[in-house]
């Protein structure tokens, strides 16, 4: 019995260290059933996005999108500064560049939303609220080659051939490549799905809309919108 007690002591002691180190030596990378890591999985598994002012922002902190990106991905959570506790979630990050320079932001994550808003802001994470003017500009896509879907209806597939996209990879492209977000149209806080509306630019450089949801963590496009001259009726 002594003997089974002293294998349990050096194992407990051998397991404390072990999380010390990975908590406080790895900062958790690896270990995705930590708070921040799952927390930042579910953050890159959405479309990044930035309203026009934000943009300005980043650009007045003398930060690249992709420096932007990478400072996420490494930044450390303040779930005590965060709103957690809503369909409206709001996480702050602390976020050091490569070259060592200190900023904090916000990232909302609406429930149901296949975006999350970067803002720079001083204000408490209770009282953010997303974007409701202008539009969004996309700075990070998540590494799906199936992440938009298209409804199979009648007028649907009509549109997509008037406009010349029936492949779904050429559309995803237009919206990764021209697309943003349209915070006027779109309705973040609608239940029980949120909706969408994406702004991008077609193959003869027309301005096309599209409503769209989350649904199995794919962009589901319900609606084209097009010119009353379009033949689809």
């Amino acid at each position: 019995m002594d003997g089974f007690f002293k294998r349990l002591k050096y194992y407990g002691t051998g397991l404390l260290i072990g999380l010390i180190f990975v908590t406080f030596f790895m900062r958790g990378r690896g270990c995705s059933w930590l708070p921040e890591n799952r927390l930042k999985t579910s953050l890159f598994e959405r479309i990044i996005v930035l309203s026009e002012e934000n943009q300005k922002k980043l650009s007045d902190l003398n930060l690249s999108e992709k420096e932007l990106v990478k400072a996420l991905i490494d930044g450390d959570v303040k779930f005590t500064k965060s709103k957690k506790n809503n369909s409206f979630k709001v996480y702050y990050f602390d976020c050091k560049t490569e070259s060592g320079k200190l900023f904090s932001c916000k990232a909302t994550m609406p429930l149901e939303s296949f975006i999350s808003e970067i803002i720079f802001s001083n204000e408490d994470a209770k009282k953010i609220k997303n974007t409701k003017i202008g539009f969004g500009k996309p700075i990070y896509f998540p590494k799906s080659k199936d992440f938009i879907y298209v409804d199979t209806s009648d007028l649907l597939i009509c549109q997509q051939e008037e406009l010349s996209l029936t492949n779904v990879n050429t559309l995803f492209n237009k919206i990764k490549k021209t697309g943003s977000i349209d915070f006027k149209k779109s309705m973040l806080n609608r239940s029980p799905k949120p909706e969408h509306w994406i702004r991008f630019r077609g193959n003869n450089n027309e301005v096309i809309s599209v409503k769209s949801i989350w649904y199995k963590e794919k962009i589901q496009i319900l609606a084209i919108d097009l010119p009353d001259s379009s033949s689809c009726k």
